[in-house]
């Protein structure tokens, strides 16, 4: 009887050291901040522009301002059938366009490609629009 009551208490210490070991395993289980999802658009990007810019595309991309309200070119999808561009405006919102759809009353989505979009404004004139905030008129 003696012995059976140490095997039993052998094996009750081992199940308890064994729980213990499980404890500590779990407690070095958390996930860390670098594991984690970035948003997509970056809060800390302060309004549409950025300030290290050459000077002269600092007066094409204020002036052209009001060609799209405000907004920047954050990324274009091309697909079989349908081009899509998505536009950012300053107050986080996002917004996609198809080819041959108004932006503002007036201005107009002409062209989409993978890294620019083409744009029309009221007086028929031509704009690239690139994902670097940069507007400049186009050749043609």
């Amino acid at each position: 009887m003696n012995i059976n009551n140490k095997k039993i208490l052998i094996f009750l210490m081992t199940i308890m050291l064994c729980q213990f070991q499980m404890l500590n395993l779990k407690a070095d289980d958390h996930s860390s901040l670098d594991d984690e999802e970035l948003p997509a658009i970056d809060p800390f990007a302060g309004g549409v522009g950025s300030t290290n810019q050459a000077s002269g595309t600092d007066t094409e991309v204020s002036s052209n301002n009001g060609l799209l309200n405000n907004m920047r070119l954050v990324g274009t999808i091309i697909g079989e059938n349908k081009q899509i561009a998505v536009f950012s405006a300053a107050d986080g919102g996002a917004y996609k366009y198809e080819e041959d759809q108004a932006i503002t009353d007036t201005t107009m989505i002409r062209n989409i490609y993978s890294d620019f979009v083409i744009v029309q404004d009221g007086a028929n004139n031509l704009f690239e629009v690139y994902m670097n905030n940069i507007i400049k008129p186009s050749d043609g």
